[in-house]
């Protein structure tokens, strides 16, 4: 099971998150529309179940998420507002009207663009406190610098990040306009090169340590930011929403390998009797690298049903049959063994 009582420090900062917080790409409209009262129920709920830290990013709905989020912070909440953390990368363009897009359904009427020069970071920055509603955030990151978005000119940029952005960061960071500084990325190669060339407190990395995708472990990532005091913030436990039953595999339709996969998944979860989306958030959870998972949701419901997998009890036969299975490698940690010793704490 999850403690969610328990609370990390991000790298060397004095922040301090739980173990799960909020992502808010779904309140952007992610693959469906989500009613204003249904963005505002979800966001109600995990404040009342202790969330304390939302995620936030200008792409989500390009601009609908962080307006949704910051219609929630302008009402009525008992003591401290949530922690936040959003994104830079992309500027926001008005157009005449929203958009066509893969992934957000109904966008606010903006067209993103890429821009990873210091100006284009300080007015993402100051467009995202508009939206808000806040004088700062707790957490900036530097949003989509992987390959997967820029695969032809990515040498070009990594240049970019270490010559300008990050220094950018750092300057922010500097000023206390923010607390922490990082990268939120779906590849762990970009994060590589970082590490070795920039201080940076945090990694929110997306899909890549999931009962189907566990190469951050395999590849070394999640070790050498352990050894880095880099915190990783756990996004894309579910691979989309795949397996929670969704038919998405990281914001793409699943082919029929992906599918096969998760019914193989499903039928050792069942024979076990425990929800596959229970045992995909405390796999993902164990790994003592990890400071907190970025889980999202659509409504209030969908979030209560988070809570409940996080506190799901679930049998040592299970993992064992899922390591047997090759669903997690070899080294990997399961929740009855992880150490005590945390080295991102």
């Amino acid at each position: 099971m999850i403690d969610l009582t328990v609370k990390r420090r991000v790298g060397g900062t004095g922040l301090e998150l739980g173990p799960l917080g909020l992502g808010v790409a779904p309140l952007g409209n992610l693959y469906a529309r989500v009613s204003e009262a249904d963005s505002q129920a979800t966001l109600e709920e995990a404040w009342r179940q202790g969330i304390t830290w939302l995620d936030a990013a200008p792409k989500y709905g390009f601009g609908l998420a962080e307006e949704r989020v910051g219609r929630f912070l302008g009402g009525t909440l008992p003591g401290e507002r949530p922690l936040l953390s959003t994104k830079v990368g992309r500027v926001l363009e008005p157009a005449a009207s929203a958009p066509v897009d893969a992934q957000f359904v109904a966008p606010a009427p903006y067209r993103p663009v890429f821009d990873y020069s210091p100006q284009g970071i300080e007015r993402s920055y100051a467009d995202s406190l508009r939206r808000l509603g806040v004088e700062r955030v707790e957490i900036l990151l530097l949003h989509d610098v992987d390959r997967l978005s820029h695969a032809r000119e990515h040498r070009e940029l990594a240049r970019q990040l270490l010559n300008e952005s990050l220094p950018a960061l750092e300057r922010i960071k500097a000023e206390r306009r923010v607390q922490a500084i990082g990268l939120g990325v779906c590849e762990w190669d970009i994060g590589y090169e970082i590490l070795v060339s920039a201080d940076i407190d945090c990694v929110l990395l997306a899909g890549r340590y999931t009962l189907l995708d566990a190469s951050a472990l395999t590849s070394g990532f999640l070790d050498a930011c352990a050894r880095r005091k880099v915190s990783v913030l756990a996004g894309g436990v579910f691979n989309s929403g795949f397996l929670a039953g969704g038919a998405n595999y990281d914001y793409a339709a699943a082919d029929a390998t992906l599918i096969e996969r998760r019914d193989r998944l499903l039928a050792l979860c069942k024979a076990h009797r425990v929800p596959l989306p229970a045992a995909a958030l405390q796999f993902t959870a164990a790994h003592p690298a990890i400071t907190s998972l970025v889980v999202g949701a659509r409504s209030a419901q969908e979030l209560k049903d988070i809570l409940k997998w996080c506190r799901t009890p679930i049998p040592e036969a299970l993992w064992a049959a899922l390591r047997q299975d090759r669903f997690i490698p070899e080294g990997a940690p399961v929740p009855d063994a992880v150490s005590k010793e945390l080295p991102c704490a």
